[in-house]
């Protein structure tokens, strides 16, 4: 029963419950800023540079410039802090949290010298590519529409008289199904016996508190396979196998606060739990022209992912109502990605003094995200037109620089990871990163630090509310938005071995 209203609620954008909706694949197919320590204190550009285990998410060319195998393990804290702001009302949270950055083995091969091809690398990786941890919470005061008289019962009275709308104005199944819906079970909306429809949160005002938690990460393991050409061409390819899950907690109170009969509240919690598996190819070349200048390029194709979603959702007013949906499973599409790098490489291993400046640039039209979904193709062609609608092709422009002082490393970046959003002014979402580093390196063995401030606003908009034009036909429009100001700060160390 409860699948039917899934489906139903669905089309009218309930956007309160976290069912399949347009952001699921936009989840899966960002990357966020984590990895080695060496790639965080370049802001991830190291596109035209390599010598990195993270090249195999990136531009796998870059695993090229290896000429001994390496084996690296990165971890931090990653510690978070929202602002959320609805008109006069600001509510704040943080947390921190344990952060796994990788787990990598290069295999360098010497290859004979009567060859031009000098090293041949084959390369393993373990690589967290986003952390999902996210906690938001906003308060809304003196509303004049509660959720329910705004969004949920127009699902059954789109005329707002009141009464409900034919298929429900009978005895048959189509009202049963009705009755069996967590808000008609819990007490928060009645039925007359003239099928008005009946609740104390029709009228008065009215208070809303909303949080959301959210975890989970996306992990990619990796092989990739590169070469070095003549010390001028450098090639690679990897595999990709992303793999990961989600958690969204989405808790809701709505109180009457002037009416004939206030302090009268109810509570809609819902939990959403995803677990993806996905495939991928990637691949890259880096050209070193002359000695101090590389350009690179690199292609992924895009990610097919397989999703298992469980969704569960509670009422809790005069009495209890809620349970588990029957879990599904279908299919996601991420997008095609192009990079684009260069770097100057100023003096060579052996100098005491020396340093790089580099650069990436990185095209993803999410516009061309999608959704396969068996054996409903209503549901899949509304959830693909939505995709088309709400994204657009998003740039991320990527700055590091080093200096190296004999074994000692100092680094610094700059990062803008541009919104995927058509309306930008409506959602928001760039995220903008300022990182730092430092490093050791010994004969066999090195230890890289590096600290990642990043920032982002973005708007949320908790549902949307449901209004007749001056022809009498229902529409569904955004409410007032929560302005949403997300901090990371993240400390990342990396230790590794050289043999």
């Amino acid at each position: 029963m409860k699948k039917i209203f899934l489906t139903a609620l669905l089309c009218v954008s309930f956007a309160l419950t976290q069912a399949q909706n347009a952001d699921f694949p936009l989840m899966f197919s960002q990357y966020g800023m984590n990895g080695t320590a060496n790639y965080l204190g370049k802001a991830g550009a190291i596109g035209a540079l390599g010598g990195d285990i993270m090249s195999a998410n990136y531009n796998p060319a870059g695993l090229g410039l290896y000429r001994t195998s390496e084996l690296t393990l990165s971890m931090g804290l990653d510690y978070n802090s929202t602002k959320s702001i609805s008109g006069d009302v600001t509510a704040k949270d943080s947390y921190p949290a344990f952060n796994y950055g990788n787990l990598g083995l290069v295999l360098a091969f010497n290859v004979p010298k009567k060859s031009d091809w000098k090293v041949i690398q084959l390369s393993f990786g373990l690589n967290r590519l986003m952390n999902f941890n996210n906690r938001i919470k906003a308060s809304r005061k003196n509303l004049n529409r509660s959720y329910i008289d705004a969004n949920y019962v127009n699902f059954f009275d789109r005329d707002m008289d009141g009464v409900l709308d034919a298929p429900y104005e009978i005895t048959g199944d189509d009202y049963n199904v009705m009755k069996e819906e967590d808000f008609f079970r819990s007490g928060v909306i009645g039925v007359e016996s003239d099928y008005s429809l009946t609740s104390d949160f029709f009228n008065g005002s009215f208070d809303q508190i909303i949080g959301l938690r959210e975890s989970g990460y996306l992990n990619e393991f990796t092989m990739s396979l590169s070469g070095n050409f003549k010390n001028m061409l450098y090639l690679g390819a990897t595999i990709g196998v992303p793999f990961g899950s989600y958690t969204s907690k989405y808790l809701f109170s709505e109180s009457v606060t002037n009416a004939s009969v206030s302090g009268l509240k109810y509570n809609y919690n819902t939990e959403q739990n995803l677990s993806v598996t996905g495939l991928n190819l990637k691949l890259g070349a880096i050209i070193k022209p002359v000695s101090f200048f590389r350009i690179g390029g690199a292609i992924h194709t895009p990610t097919f992912y397989s999703v298992d979603d469980d969704f569960y959702q509670e009422v809790s007013y005069t009495r209890t109502s809620g349970g588990w949906f029957n879990p599904i499973t279908y299919r996601m599409q991420s997008p095609w990605r192009f990079i684009g790098s260069g770097a100057f490489v100023l003096g060579s291993s052996k100098s005491k003094v020396s340093g790089t400046l580099s650069f990436d640039y990185e095209y993803a039209d999410y516009s061309s995200m999608s959704f396969d979904l068996e054996n409903n193709i209503d549901a899949e062609n509304s959830l693909n037109t939505d995709l088309e609608n709400s994204f657009t092709g998003a740039n991320t422009i990527r700055v590091g620089a080093e200096i190296k002082l004999e074994r000692l490393y100092l680094r610094a970046g700059y990062a803008n990871y541009g919104s995927p959003f058509k309306n930008t002014d409506l959602h928001g979402g760039d995220w903008n990163y300022v990182t730092f580093g430092v490093g050791y390196k010994g004969n066999s063995c090195f230890f890289d630090l590096a600290y990642v401030y990043g920032k982002q606003k973005s708007y949320y908009y908790p549902y949307s509310e449901y209004e007749l034009d001056n022809n009498n036909i229902g529409h569904y429009y955004l409410t007032s938005s929560t302005e949403v100001n997300r901090s990371k700060n993240l400390i990342q160390a990396t230790i590794g071995f050289r043999f």
